[in-house]
């Protein structure tokens, strides 16, 4: 559950419960960001695709099935997370109304070689965003060490197989990211009214950095007071003067 410091002139309490809805208590770790500047380390099957790197992502056009793979640098640490979440865009323009023409599929390798395949078959044409639990994955090669280990994510792959499609497909690659970690969590506070600093200390991850945000009431939306906190291990804290006002509200964000 995400947690706000509410302030009422000089008192203090921390607000949970409802005030938490508003918002996503849920915490996320990128995989890569497909624009421009994208580009897989290296082809298979996919070697005589067409492929463009746009803004709105990573394009392949193509026949059958293919794949090609991207060293994460530096490693990713995704401890805590419980999902994955692909989100891709398909066009095939000999598909069968409604009828399968890709079948997108990730796989996430950790240093010390697990290989676990994430595969969503017989997707139609359109903009999906296609989940999976990170435990329901298919375990293509052990590592030294069994188990997919998030806190040392080494490379990825992306895949498409079309299965029964043997037509033309264009997939485009817009976001890869891991999902499920609680949000921060503020464990400790104190306000000074005269200074108006607000020192908080929430639960944090290590690897991360964190956003202080700031709205006078929960009608309007939250903005940034201090930004690129680092973390620092398990917990973190900060110190930080709020805005002029008798009310208000702040957040501790994950970046």
């Amino acid at each position: 559950m995400k947690m706000y410091a509410k302030w009422f002139g000089g008192k203090v309490a921390i607000v949970a419960g409802s005030l938490a809805l508003v918002c996503s208590c849920l915490g996320d770790t990128t995989i890569a960001v497909f624009d421009e500047n994208f580009h897989l380390d290296g082809l298979f099957a996919w070697s005589d695709a067409i492929v463009v790197a746009t803004a709105n992502g990573y394009s392949i056009t193509d026949t059958n099935y293919g794949s090609g793979y991207k060293d994460i640098n530096p490693n990713i640490d995704a401890s805590g997370e419980t999902n994955i979440e692909l989100t891709v865009t398909i066009s095939a323009p000999d598909a069968t109304p409604g009828g399968p023409a890709s079948g997108p599929i990730v796989a996430l390798v950790d240093q010390d070689g697990t290989f676990v395949n994430y595969a969503w078959y017989g997707q139609t044409v359109g903009t999906h965003v296609l989940n999976a639990a990170l435990s329901s994955g298919s375990v293509q090669g052990s590592g030294t060490v069994p188990g997919l280990d998030l806190s040392r994510l080494d490379f990825f792959h992306l895949q498409d197989d079309p299965g029964a499609y043997h037509g033309q497909y264009t997939i485009v690659f817009q976001k890869l990211r891991l999902t499920g970690y609680p949000g921060p969590k503020i464990t400790e506070e104190s306000y000074d009214s005269t200074s108006k600093d607000f020192n908080l200390t929430w639960t944090s991850r290590g690897a991360r950095n964190y956003s202080i945000q700031h709205t006078p009431n929960l009608s309007n939306s939250f903005t940034n007071l201090v930004m690129d906190i680092p973390s620092g291990g398990t917990t973190t804290s900060t110190t930080v003067n709020v805005p002029a006002g008798s009310a208000g509200f702040l957040r501790v964000v994950e970046q």
